[in-house]
């Protein structure tokens, strides 16, 4: 990647995603909370990883600005990052949005139908 190549959005060699306790579930939904980070990950429309300083040009908002929303989404595991010397590229960990989603989805399902467990 030091050639000038872009990092590719692959999870492959990433650890496994965290179960979906409760705590994990408030964890995404706090990260998800703030239109700015929302905004940010619309970004992210296609599997393309993405560098803090292309995110703050594409938005409103200042570089710093955007390194602490991305951290906070790094924090909630639904962001990783590879560093390329002194670059960081940022990709969506799909897996867990999608799993989030679906932890979300099991809350809207009547009681007497909901899992036993996450």
């Amino acid at each position: 990647m030091a050639d000038g190549s872009t990092p590719t959005c692959s999870e492959e060699g990433l650890p496994a995603p965290r179960a979906m306790t409760d705590e994990t579930i408030a964890l995404i939904a706090k990260a998800l909370g703030h239109p700015a980070r929302v905004q940010i990950l619309e970004q992210f429309d296609q599997c393309i990883p993405h560098v803090a300083g292309e995110i703050a040009d594409e938005s409103d908002l200042a570089q710093s600005t955007v390194s602490e929303h991305l951290r906070i989404m790094r924090e909630a595991d639904i962001l990783f990052a590879r560093k390329d010397g002194p670059r960081v590229w940022y990709c969506v960990r799909r897996s867990v949005l999608r799993a989030f989603a679906d932890a979300v989805e099991d809350l809207a399902v009547e009681p007497a139908d909901r899992p036993v467990s996450r």
